[in-house]
């Protein structure tokens, strides 16, 4: 092909036909679909004028018709072809997207004239005159949502990117044939064998003439399928399981983070010693207790608690030291107290995922559609590339919500869909069990998607910016939103006018202080034992 054909800019190309087969070469072959020649880039320019002069002996064999179904020339407005007929020349053109007259005549020549004075090169996109186009779709809110009836046949099709086809096709006359891609497929991915599935694979494969919902403008499925100019922008973001309740028997730990309790502890156990170092170093005398090492301990840990003895020490240096521990207890008691109300009194939640790295050592298993794989693989951020190892895309993004709910799995989708999702099916009256994770990947946009070289795209581009322009699709999605959420029942749970009121500590609420008075006794069993023991073998 490449030998016999090169790119041109040029805007007008004749060609003299005698049995059609230079031509046939030329305008019968996909670059894309063959592979031999899979480009980036067509070599045919279907911007460009073309006409075409059968001057075969028998017109019969190569025919107006004939030419118009090659493959080029059907994504080719600009098309004359003229056809020899006794002592006069028939001028033929084509209808795009027709399915029931490949050819149209416009003009005769003879006399040296044109007797109808016809534009040869018509504006076929203008008006489509009612043809069907296909369109390749599938529900996935708030993009696409389906209506359904009781025998859960699908009756409308709402959403953002439906509006916009219905409104493509009022504008330019023309009706939508919609084709259904499966759940286990949505926009489609890459086979071992190069082959693509999925809404992408209908559009590249020429099944259909639109591909809609929710397309992200992609540099992989370009090269598959054109877009149109973009209507919407969305980013991809991680939906995790909110922030679960902490189990109450570490309500008395709370009040204090774990640094606290660890130099809190280093005052204990050196206090201790440093009272009867002060103590035995003393040369004024001090109570006989103060020479036990358990009791100046036990001292240390009621001044903590401010439930310190009543001994008093005499010497000054022993009453010192005594006077900046009691000191210390005291504000390090009230700061444990005063927070310990609400530990104990409002159920404490774990530490919510934030970012990326967060979810990566979390352990959740992840799922989403393939398409990701590709983005996590392009990325230049490690910990965005780290999650091409834990994807997991042989899932049904409606189950695998419930999934994210039972803290089991996190999901990666577009935001608007993510937040649609919670919104409506997720929360429970303030409360939503599921979380987006605020740190998403980078914005994507949003458009349609067409056959490559498609007229299609000339044909709509202009008018998606205005209604991008207009901000008609705001209010598209706003109404969208209100209908699907209104599809769900409320989940708000009916609260006990006692609990708005107040609430009454229970068991369940100081279930952590009887954890610990239980540890208390075991380790003075054990201690009572140990003593036991060494005294029987020390008599």
């Amino acid at each position: 092909m490449e030998d016999t054909w090169s790119r041109s800019q040029c805007d007008g190309y004749i060609f003299l036909l005698m049995d059609g087969d230079a031509v046939l070469l030329h305008a019968d072959i996909s670059h894309y679909h063959a592979a031999i020649y899979h480009q980036p880039h067509s070599l045919w320019n279907y911007h460009a004028h073309y006409i075409l002069l059968l001057l075969g002996s028998d017109n019969s064999t190569f025919r107006p018709s004939d030419v118009a179904s090659l493959y080029n020339f059907k994504k080719t407005e600009k098309l004359l072809i003229l056809q020899p007929q006794n002592e006069h020349i028939l001028a033929w053109t084509h209808q795009l997207y027709s399915h029931t007259s490949s050819v149209v005549l416009l003009d005769t020549w003879k006399d040296g004239k044109f007797h109808q004075n016809q534009n040869l090169f018509p504006s076929k996109l203008r008006d489509l005159q009612g043809v069907v186009l296909r369109v390749a779709t599938f529900d996935h809110p708030p993009s696409v949502v389906y209506v359904h009836d009781e025998h859960h046949n699908i009756i409308s099709r709402l959403g953002v990117d439906m509006q916009i086809v219905q409104t493509l096709a009022r504008a330019k006359n023309f009706s939508a044939e919609f084709t259904e891609v499966s759940h286990d497929e949505l926009w489609g991915f890459e086979l071992p064998n190069g082959s693509w599935v999925g809404l992408v694979g209908k559009v590249f494969n020429e099944l259909v003439d639109i591909g809609v919902c929710n397309m992200f403008l992609e540099l992989h499925r370009w090269k598959q399928v054109d877009y149109s100019v973009p209507y919407n922008f969305e980013r991809g973001c991680f939906v995790a399981p909110s922030s679960k309740p902490v189990l109450n028997w570490k309500s008395p730990l709370m009040p204090f983070t774990r640094d606290t309790w660890i130099f809190v502890g280093v005052v204990l156990a050196v206090g201790g010693i440093v009272l009867y170092s002060i103590v035995d170093l003393s040369v004024i005398p001090e109570s006989s207790e103060f020479f036990s090492v358990s009791y100046d301990y036990l001292y240390v840990l009621g001044a903590l608690t401010v439930r310190s003895f009543n001994s008093v020490p005499y010497h000054h240096p022993v009453r010192v030291y005594v006077g900046f521990l009691w000191l210390f207890g005291f504000i390090i008691a009230t700061a444990y107290s005063a927070n310990l109300v609400a530990f104990l009194s409002v159920t404490q939640m774990s530490a919510p995922i934030d970012t990326m790295e967060q979810l990566l050592k979390s352990g959740l298993r992840l799922g989403g559609h393939a398409f990701w794989k590709t983005q996590f693989a392009a990325s230049i951020d490690p910990t965005v590339r780290k999650f091409i190892d834990i994807l997991e895309t042989d899932v049904d993004l409606d189950s695998l919500f419930d999934k994210v709910e039972a803290g089991k799995f996190a999901l990666i989708e577009n935001k608007q869909y993510l937040e649609l999702q919670a919104g409506a099916r997720y929360t429970y009256g303030s409360h939503t069990t599921i979380r987006i994770v605020p740190e998403c990947l980078l914005l994507y946009s949003i458009g349609l998607a067409y056959q490559k070289n498609s007229p299609l795209k000339s044909l709509f581009d202009s008018i998606i910016l205005r209604l991008f322009e207009s901000g008609v699709m705001q209010k598209w999605q706003e109404e969208v939103v209100v209908y699907f959420r209104s599809q769900y029942v409320s989940k708000r749970p009916h609260i006990p006018a006692e609990e708005i009121r107040g609430r009454a500590l229970n068991l369940a609420h100081l279930q952590g202080v009887f954890y610990k008075l239980g540890i208390g006794y075991l380790v003075s069993a054990i201690i009572l034992i140990l003593e036991l023991l060494y005294s029987k073998q020390s008599q």
